[in-house]
């Protein structure tokens, strides 16, 4: 390839073969609001950003600008959705769901939901569903303008899907794989996707090595090598792990993925490092140009163990 040739950088992305694994970015939530096109280049800009963050700031949830549903019946009004962590509960095995009609105030919906994500009481609040985002900000990046607003459209024409929302969102990160999609409450982000994947991921019906390559990784684990070994786990354990609570820590270039299964715990490890580097051009500029780079994940030694579950102290005899 003529180094000196304007390229897009999903398109250098797939010429490089780069691994998308452990780009998913870690978040306690995220907010899902319906906010008219266009939107500028960060929506953190936008006037209903700058009102709430007095209230996503402190705990620290991802704002995800939505393009208002389209298929919403008459009078039916404007709403807001909260995917949380719940709160002092270890390990992850997918963020609860708050969903609220907006009404007369923004910011006292969301502050109403950002309340109950707070609580671990249920809630009147929690409404289960499924939200697919795809990322279709053109003005951040012109691979998610052009591709990823393309597959929302494709979702779109493809007919609606039982208890799931489809929305063309903005930023997610991770532009150079375009489309991306991020599917809630599960947390899991995809790369390089289309129709194909995200019904696969919906279904869990998928061949697993086939779409190892697509997988960015889960939000609702920490950094990027628990990331990355969560791939190997999914590789050989099957769709499964991602409805386990999982919990994962990394000591030096050791990362582990732990989870309890009836009476046992199961402990996967491996030693991950820093692999192979590659130059990342900004879209629709020469490769020869680009001042950024991703450093890819090298997942070795998988191991996974087992132990006993240690029984529960009896407190009615301490």
């Amino acid at each position: 390839m003529d180094p000196e040739a304007k390229i897009r950088c999903s398109d250098w992305a797939r010429v490089a073969a780069m691994s998308p694994a452990g780009t998913a970015g870690s978040y306690p939530g995220f907010l899902l609001v319906e906010i008219p096109l266009p939107w500028p280049r960060d929506v953190g800009e936008t006037a209903q950003a700058a009102a709430l963050e007095p209230l996503i700031g402190p705990p620290g949830y991802r704002l995800q600008a939505v393009v208002p549903a389209q298929r919403r019946p008459a009078g039916e009004e404007r709403r807001v959705i909260l995917h949380a962590r719940v709160p002092g509960e270890p390990g992850f095995a997918g963020y609860r769901r708050f969903e609220s009609a907006v009404g007369a105030s923004l910011y006292e919906t969301v502050g109403a939901l950002v309340a109950a994500a707070a609580d671990p009481a249920p809630s009147e609040l929690e409404s289960p569903a499924v939200d697919v985002l795809v990322c279709g900000h053109g003005r951040r990046d012109a691979c998610c303008g052009r591709l990823g607003a393309g597959l929302a459209v494709t979702l779109e024409a493809a007919g609606p899907r039982p208890g799931v929302n489809l929305w063309r969102s903005s930023h997610l990160g991770g532009h150079r794989f375009a489309p991306v999609c991020l599917v809630l409450p599960e947390g899991t982000g995809w790369a390089f996707a289309d129709l194909d994947l995200v019904d696969a991921v919906l279904g869990r019906s998928g061949d697993l090595d086939r779409l190892a390559g697509h997988y960015r990784g889960c939000a609702g684990l920490a950094g990027p090598q628990v990331q990355a070994l969560e791939l190997e786990v999914l590789r050989r354990a099957g769709w499964g792990v991602l409805d386990r609570r999982r919990a994962g820590s990394v000591d030096g270039p050791r990362a582990e993925l732990t989870w309890v299964a009836e009476d046992r715990v199961v402990t996967w490890s491996a030693e991950v490092r820093p692999g192979r580097t590659v130059a990342m051009p900004d879209c629709l500029s020469p490769p020869a140009t680009a001042t950024k780079s991703q450093t890819e994940w090298v997942v070795a030694g998988v191991a996974r163990q087992e132990r006993p579950r240690s029984p529960s102290p009896d407190r009615s005899t301490a």
